[in-house]
């Protein structure tokens, strides 16, 4: 069970990820502020139409050469760790993972997690493309400590008085980057190698060490050209002087984890810059800059990355013979993405102020109430936008239904506002293409019990910071007091403005108090006999046997709203481990589905569905989640098992001789007599452990307890009237199949006993009209072992061919194809990238119940 502590320092650290980026942001902001004071906005407009055509396309060149030289970063990399892709696959994993971590930050987590997603399917191991992240890093580091270590160390950089970037401590800075650099190429010129938890490390050669401080510095001085030429025609700014400040503002700006390093990078510079070049020249600059080296390449790399996933998405559905793939499995995505750019529309449009005359004009026509109120209403709107946006992610039919009203709300008040009437039609077109579009929105799940990432808290108080600076530097000239948030009038802006900010962070305080006040995470307990009552009802109920494992007790339970639907979880490490697909009825597991994954959210856990079939795969997706083969499930159609003709030669051959040469004979226990034969199976259970060398297992298996075993009846194989062999009997509801969890013999008789057991108890379904009778899963089978197969499938068909001193995979899978039966592929759906070795990890030690169990026969 899980400790309240742990999740107190869960919570903690959670807060921590997104509150330390949102205050650096604000400390931007607040110093950028500073630097503002002599601006007017309207000058800003005027600056923009005097940029030159051909500075902005020199600054796209640069772009251009900086992203090519960022490639030459992962293809130096692949010749460091010796491996041959593609150069179309490494420039295409390369640059979508740089230009998208380059706007979202912490470029280790999300630029690494890009290039294991794309690497790994051309059959890289996670310690190799763990070596091609770091490599990289180091050759970005690399260049930033040659080019900033010597323009630093011996480039005079005329400063404005300012202690923490005196010329002083810049020169200390750059004579430490050249001695960082100095060092790193004395271990390459040794060859030096570490030895780190077993796996060997060793540093590049001096001639690769010394291409990557090419490769990098040629990186720096494009991205550093760029914004030179779209300032150049502005002031006199030496090159060299702008580069040095340039690398100084990307490193502070990188290592502050704030989104594209928004806010700190534009911070730096304007003050670095300010006595070369008028300040609205700088920021017109710095503006277009984003928009070039930062946002173009973006667009670019999401359209690559959405293309690609799409069809790895569409491969993965049509190996599981689903025939139509539509965009809606997007769908939800696209317009979460819109309806937050919605969001930031309005609320930056009441930062900004508006056309005095339109509101003039707007009031000879309705009252000034409206107007006021109209505009009030906009920016609450404006912040619901940016929730809502957060549920349209997760598929809530919630957040369709008020995305749609408040949308077409938000149309009509932007009219009614002040005439703005781009604004009305953005928000109008966006309603449009949102209405017809309500059935990819089918979750029942309030709104406030969604979880919302660091990533949804720092983007939407990036936006709400940014419309309250805006609107204050829009009036900076302005005198606030407490009276002029009470003033109305068609010429006053910055009383609605006020309002606005007003009705806006009340609106996200009690939103965030309800959240608070509605807890994140719950102590987790065991179902209780109410709990299992119902899970066993459910069950019987259900084609699907593998709802009885829930009667083990050693698993937690959720179950769907209307109570018709349930399904059965244990948590290890960070994963929480679903076992099966849900159990009942269909039409509501989608929202169960997400139901668990938001639990798991809320406790900052990973998603894990463990053995799952095909039904409900698209829901995996749907959920993030990617998928892994684990092997095949047999099942035996019982219409066509039979003893007779060469088919049945064997197994006529063990019938006969364990009934007329041994004595045996089969027989079926009721549940309500199961528990009079304890002592006798127990000692069966107990020798046949011994013999095997091993415990109990759990999870995804039974384990010996007659309480679980009563629940059932019971197959067994007597001599006379002693047990000498037995198996428990899942039954499926309209007999659709049958199946065995727990089999226990005797291991002093025959070896043919449970081959036995298995054909008599065949027999008997098929005497009692059942139409399956499920052999289990056969792990790491049908695993295809090819040139151009996943990693994952290259390791699991090894193990399954060469693993016989862990597990005699092969032999268990030759045992149970003499039945001849069916097999239907099994899967494992969990998170992608680097969290998949340690979720593997996670399902071994809970199904196995320890560490040492793992290696246990």
């Amino acid at each position: 069970m899980l400790k309240k502590n742990n999740f107190r320092n869960l919570e903690l650290q959670k807060a921590a990820s997104y509150l330390v980026p949102i205050a650096i942001f604000a400390l931007s902001l607040a110093f950028l502020s500073s630097q503002l004071q002599l601006v007017h906005l309207q000058e800003v407009p005027s600056v923009f139409t005097e940029l030159a055509s051909g500075s902005i396309l020199l600054a796209l060149l640069f772009t251009f050469l900086s992203y090519m030289a960022l490639m030459g970063y992962d293809f130096l990399a692949m010749r460091y760790i010796g491996q041959s892709v593609s150069y179309r696959e490494i420039a295409k994993s390369s640059f979508t993972s740089t230009s998208i971590s380059n706007n979202i930050g912490f470029h280790l987590s999300t630029g690494g997690y890009l290039r294991y997603r794309s690497y790994s399917a051309y059959g890289l191991t996670a310690i190799q493309i763990g070596k091609v992240i770091t490599f990289c890093s180091i050759t970005f580091w690399a260049g930033i400590c040659f080019v900033g270590g010597l323009l630093l160390a011996f480039y005079p950089a005329g400063l404005p008085s300012a202690p923490f970037l005196s010329p002083l401590l810049l020169k200390i800075l750059g004579g430490s980057l050249l001695v960082a650099l100095s060092f790193y190429l004395a271990l390459c010129l040794k060859k030096k190698v570490f030895v780190i938890k077993g796996e060997e490390v060793k540093f590049p050669d001096i001639r690769t060490a010394l291409l990557q401080i090419l490769i990098s510095s040629l990186d720096s001085i494009f991205a550093g050209s760029a914004l030179y030429f779209l300032l150049s025609q502005y002031g006199e700014v030496s090159f060299t002087y702008l580069l040095a400040m340039f690398l100084v503002a990307q490193t502070v700006a990188y290592a502050s984890t704030v989104p594209g390093g928004i806010g700190v990078f534009e911070a730096i510079m304007l003050f670095t810059l300010a006595p070369y070049a008028g300040v609205s020249d700088v920021i017109v600059s710095l503006l277009v800059f984003r928009a070039v080296y930062y946002l173009t390449p973006l667009l670019v790399g999401i359209a690559i990355l959405s293309y690609t996933e799409f069809n790895a998405r569409k491969k993965v559905l049509i190996r599981l013979h689903k025939k139509t793939l539509k965009l809606s499995a997007f769908t939800p995505q696209v317009f979460s993405v819109l309806v937050f750019f919605a969001g930031v529309i309005l609320l930056f449009s009441e930062a900004l102020p508006p056309q005095i005359e339109s509101i003039r004009i707007l009031t000879r026509i309705i009252p000034l109430s409206l107007v006021e109120w109209s505009s009030l209403l906009s920016s609450i709107i404006g912040v619901m936008l940016l929730i809502l946006a957060n549920g349209l992610w997760k598929r809530v039919d919630g957040a369709y239904l008020l995305s749609v009203s408040i949308l077409l709300l938000g149309s009509i008040l932007s009219i009614l506002k002040g005439f703005d009437y781009t604004e009305s039609i953005i928000l109008f077109i966006i309603f449009l293409l949102l209405l017809p579009n309500r059935k990819y929105f089918y979750r029942k799940s309030s709104l406030l019990d969604q979880s919302f990432s660091s990533d949804n808290i720092i983007a939407i108080a990036v936006v709400v910071i940014s419309f309250i600076w805006i609107g204050l530097f829009a009036h900076e000239h302005i005198e606030y007091s407490q009276s002029l948030l009470w003033q109305f009038g068609t010429d006053l802006h910055v009383p609605r403005f006020l309002r606005s900010v007003v009705a806006a962070l009340f609106i996200l305080s009690v939103i965030g108090l309800m959240k608070l006040l509605g807890g994140s995470s719950k102590s987790l307990e065991l179902p209780d006999e109410d709990e299992m009552a119902r899970a066993k009802a459910i069950s019987q109920d259900s084609k699907d046997t593998n709802g009885y494992l829930a009667l083990l007790k050693d698993k937690y339970l959720m179950f769907n709203e209307p109570g018709s639907a349930f399904l059965m979880y244990g948590v290890s490490g960070k994963s929480w481990i679903c076992m099966g697909d849900p159990i009942g009825k269909c039409e509501r597991m989608k929202e169960l589905i997400w139901d668990f994954h938001e639990m798991a959210n809320l406790h900052q856990g990973w998603t894990v569905f463990y053995e799952i079939s095909e039904k409900f795969i698209p829901y995996y997706l749907d959920i993030g989640l990617t998928l892994i083969k684990i092997g095949e499930e047999g099942k035996v159609p019982l219409s066509s098992f039979s003893l007779e003709g060469s088919a049945g030669k064997d197994f006529r051959y063990s019938v006969k001789r364990m009934e007329e040469k041994e004595g045996y004979h089969f027989e079926i226990i009721q549940p309500e007599d199961v528990a009079k034969h304890e002592g006798e199976l127990k000692s069966i259970s107990d020798a046949w452990l011994e013999t095997k060398n091993t415990k109990e297992k759990g999870f995804s298996m039974g384990s010996f307890d007659i309480g679980y075993l009563s629940h059932f009846p019971l197959a067994v194989v007597k001599k006379g009237e002693q047990i000498a062999a037995f198996a428990n009997i899942w039954i499926g509801a309209e007999k659709e199949e049958l199946a065995i969890d727990l089999m226990r013999f005797d291991p002093g008789i025959s070896n043919t006993t449970m081959e036995y057991l298995f054909v008599k108890l065949m027999l008997w379904g098929k005497e009692n009209g059942y139409r399956y009778f499920s052999l289990g899963m056969s792990p790491l089978s049908g695993l295809e072992n090819r040139t151009l197969a996943p990693l994952w499938n290259k390791i699991g068909a090894t193990i399954f061919t060469h693993g016989e001193y862990f597990y005699n995979f092969k032999g268990l899978r030759a045992y149970k194809e003499k039945f001849n039966p069916v097999w239907e592929p099994r899967y494992i759906a969990l998170p992608k990238g680097f969290k998949q070795m340690f979720v593997l990890k996670d399902v071994a030690l809970l199904i196995a119940g320890g560490t040492k169990e793992i290696f246990s026969k």
